[in-house]
């Protein structure tokens, strides 16, 4: 028998039962106050009835409560990081070369500064030569200049070993443009002398050789 059918059945009951013990009720009696001590039995069973009572065999279905669960998703932004811009690679300067400062020499030391090993006569030499090449010595553009052909007797005051090319030579005193019959010099050459800081006399050489002999 279904839920439904059981409470209208319980239903027409209790209208019956109320229609016919109404009929006998006292009329004096308050509904609202207290039942009278006389009151019939029926009366008490009726109202002890009034409220309704589930039947034994009756079930009650529950229905079931869906509950919807809410995933919260925390999304974590992770920070990136800070761009990092290189250095800009610094270049050292480059190092001063600093070269050592040679001495400033006189066209005089120059001069001496090639004569090795020289040899001072105690007083001037004669020598013969029939045919050797006189030499001077540029200090101001250090090399050897040549300024004639000497013939004959000559002078020298020192002996020495010419640094250039490691040869003996003689130091001969010249009287410029009149010893030794060497007077046509070169205006170039005059000029390249009085650079020097020479006017009159200069100091020249020869190269030791057979054809040049003591007197």
């Amino acid at each position: 028998m279904s839920h439904r059918y059981r409470w209208f059945l319980l239903a027409g009951v209790v209208v019956a039962l109320l229609s016919g013990c109404l009929s006998t009720l006292p009329t004096n009696i308050d509904v609202n106050g207290p039942l009278p001590a006389t009151l019939p039995p029926l009366a008490q069973t009726l109202r002890a009835s009034a409220v309704p009572t589930l039947l034994p065999s009756a079930s009650v279905t529950v229905a079931p409560v869906i509950t919807h669960t809410v995933t919260a998703v925390l999304i974590v932004a992770t920070p990136q990081p800070p761009t990092v811009v290189p250095p800009t690679p610094t270049i050292p300067p480059a190092p001063t070369l600093v070269l050592p400062t040679l001495p400033s020499l006189s066209p005089e030391e120059r001069w001496r500064a090639q004569q090795l090993e020289r040899q001072i006569f105690a007083t001037p030499r004669s020598y013969n030569t029939k045919r050797s090449e006189l030499y001077w010595y540029d200090p101001v553009n250090q090399q050897k200049v040549l300024l004639g052909i000497l013939n004959g007797d000559f002078m020298v005051q020192a002996t020495f070993t010419f640094r250039e090319n490691g040869q003996l030579a003689l130091e001969v005193p010249y009287e410029v443009n009149r010893g030794y019959g060497i007077t046509a010099l070169s205006p170039a050459v005059l000029e390249r002398i009085r650079a020097a800081g020479y006017s009159d006399w200069i100091e020249t050489f020869v190269f030791l050789t057979p054809e040049v002999q003591p007197r």
